[in-house]
């Protein structure tokens, strides 16, 4: 058979915009803000800690009383900025599985699409931590021979609903290896 090398027209390829994203789980939007709140939390604490035990400090005490309202009003808004950026940023994510591929999006500001054709992926695994088996969601992720940047990785998954991808994705690598 001679080599073929023939150019295509752009518009005649085939689109990933048209595709249908499925959202994720409600469950992952209720756990990562719990998670992000914990996180701040967390920091809010330490930040009090720190400032009190500063105000024993007469240097500490000049220097940074005086702005104590401005770094709370500060750790406040930032708090208050993640939880929003948590929030509305999960309803940028979704995935959407094809009988060749599988793509994932993601982004409020920087948005990203990855799509991976199952003749790429090399291993798939379902991954559920502490935080995600108390909600009942996993977590997927499709290896490739790319490198850690391009793997796939799909968090706010139903526990089944990832296994039955697992087990869909395992099925098309090797249905592909075999053609």
């Amino acid at each position: 058979m001679p080599f073929s090398n023939t150019q295509l027209e752009i518009s005649s390829l085939p689109s990933a915009s048209t595709l249908v994203y499925k959202e994720l789980n409600k469950d992952y939007l209720t756990a990562s803000l719990i998670a992000t709140l914990f996180t701040w939390i967390i920091i809010g604490v330490v930040a009090g800690i720190g400032l009190q035990m500063g105000q024993t400090d007469e240097e500490f005490n000049e220097i940074v009383g005086a702005y104590t309202q401005f770094i709370i009003i500060g750790l406040c808004a930032l708090a208050v900025l993640s939880l929003l950026v948590t929030y509305f940023g999960f309803f940028k994510k979704g995935y959407a599985v094809r009988e060749k591929d599988i793509s994932y999006k993601t982004g409020l500001w920087w948005k990203s699409k990855t799509l991976i054709p199952f003749n790429r992926i090399q291993h798939c695994e379902v991954k559920q931590g502490p935080f995600e088996r108390l909600f009942g969601l996993s977590s997927l992720r499709a290896f490739t021979a790319g490198g850690s940047a391009s793997d796939l990785s799909i968090n706010g998954l139903r526990q089944d609903e990832a296994n039955h991808l697992k087990q869909y994705i395992i099925t098309k690598t090797s249905a592909d290896e075999e053609e």
